[in-house]
């Protein structure tokens, strides 16, 4: 009995294994169509494909839309710190077209001018002694003496007080110090006045000329210049122009008063003008 079921079992096996190959080589043969069971067995797999692949799809789109907010976010910080420094950037612009320009305007001067200059900066400026003094980045080294004119694009604008290795100390001529003896002259026509600085008129904001004689006439207008005949300075530096003349209180000479030509309050770039030895001695 035994090898009866034995050697059944052995029949269904091998038949099994004659209708496997079978099918297998049905199933490769070029055909176009397919089968009832192929179609059932192919639309079985892609649904349990679709079954499985849903939830992981579905878990796929949460992270990817939370990484996509998480970067869209960065990116709007990015932008909103860069729109914040939007105004800073328009500012510093502004700035550079604004030295470039002033640099510029000194380098034409100094091109035309007839006495050597040296181009400085400046450094420090006290909020206390703002219309007296300030301090500019070129000294002893680069060949700046005491005594020596320093002049903006406007006009002049100090005089060189004190010297050390790499940086000089300016006195304003709007301050007492630097007036003394500070000569000038005033241009009317062809007619050449001289004078000299009495002090500052802070409350006019104007320079006080005084000594000019009575016979000579000098209107609003005219143009001042130093004269050359005082310390080092060099002959022929603009000043500014006359805004007002009047007698004096004693009525033996003439004042004028004299608007500077350079701004006191935003000085950034000057030149120190070298006063040649052959005029010196002139």
């Amino acid at each position: 009995m035994t090898k009866f079921f034995n050697r059944n079992r052995l029949l269904i096996v091998l038949f099994g294994i004659i209708v496997l190959i079978a099918l297998i080589g049905f199933s490769l043969t070029d055909r176009s169509t397919t089968t009832k069971a192929e179609q059932f067995t192919g639309d079985a797999v892609a649904t349990t494909q679709e079954t499985v692949n849903a939830p992981f799809g579905f878990i796929g789109n949460i992270f990817s839309n939370f990484f996509n907010m998480f970067g869209a976010v960065e990116e709007n910080e990015e932008l909103k710190k860069q729109l914040d420094m939007l105004p800073q950037l328009q500012a510093d612009n502004e700035r550079l077209t604004e030295e470039n320009q002033k640099l510029q305007e000194a380098l034409d001067v100094s091109s035309n001018m007839d006495y050597e200059t040296i181009n400085a900066n400046v450094i420090s400026r006290s909020p206390d002694q703002w219309l007296n003094s300030f301090t500019i980045d070129k000294g002893e080294k680069d060949g700046l003496k005491e005594g020596m004119a320093v002049s903006t694009s406007k006009g002049l604008i100090g005089i060189v007080n004190r010297v050390n290795g790499g940086s000089a100390f300016v006195e304003i001529i709007s301050s007492n110090a630097s007036q003394n003896n500070l000569s000038v002259e005033v241009k009317h026509g062809d007619e050449t006045v001289y004078g000299n600085i009495r002090n500052f008129d802070t409350d006019k904001n104007v320079l006080v000329i005084e000594n000019i004689k009575n016979q000579v006439t000098i209107e609003q207008g005219d143009e001042v210049y130093t004269s050359g005949l005082t310390g080092s300075l060099p002959e022929g530096i603009v000043i500014g122009q006359v805004v007002e003349v009047e007698n004096d209180e004693y009525g033996l000479s003439q004042n004028a008063y004299v608007q500077m030509n350079s701004d006191l309050n935003d000085v950034d770039t000057v030149f120190v003008l070298k006063r040649d030895p052959e005029s010196l001695e002139d």
